[in-house]
């Protein structure tokens, strides 16, 4: 008798007549829709100024750090990982729009302008605060180191203890 599996409902080599939205997958309360709606409102005027017409062209200063504020608030922090998430992941390919610069392009934004991506921090926690999106709370840490209690030999079991117990020899078992 043969087990009735599921089948797959779709033929996963077809190739579709009408292209999709690749972002349709993503549920419609994702929250990197919501970052993207509130990175466009950073006022990045101070550092565009800085760029020149001239070389090859730069990323927006606005973009580079929609990436990396939309990574930190995902626990990502290493510019690899930035853009190894980048290529692979959904979410963070709609926030990239799908164009992810190098990882040497996010860490030299972090170590040149770095008073300005504090700057854009601090401002995106403030639209984030208007729009509810966070709160400031009280948030505490305590520093306590106790001393361990036990060493390194008291956590195992002896090998001699064990034979014993097994052996039913129940007797001296706690001095040994």
């Amino acid at each position: 008798m043969s087990i009735p599996f599921k089948s797959s409902p779709v033929e996963f080599n077809q190739h579709l007549l009408f292209p999709t939205n690749i972002f349709d997958l993503l549920p419609p309360d994702h929250e990197c829709f919501l970052y993207a709606g509130l990175f466009q409102q950073i006022d990045t005027s101070s550092l565009e100024s800085l760029y020149s017409v001239k070389g090859q062209n730069a990323y927006h200063p606005r973009f580079i750090v929609t990436i990396l504020i939309y990574a930190y608030s995902q626990g990502v922090f290493s510019s690899r990982k930035i853009e190894k998430r980048c290529n692979e992941d959904l979410s963070f390919m709609f926030i990239a729009q799908m164009n992810c610069p190098n990882f040497r392009v996010l860490s030299d934004f972090r170590k040149d302008h770095g008073e300005f991506f504090q700057d854009c921090f601090n401002q995106t926690v403030k639209l984030a605060l208007e729009v509810e999106l966070a709160s400031l709370g009280r948030i505490s840490l305590d520093g306590s180191k106790f001393k361990a209690d036990t060493s390194k030999q008291s956590g195992f079991i002896r090998q001699d203890k064990v034979l014993r117990l097994y052996r039913g020899e129940w007797g001296d078992c706690d001095s040994a």
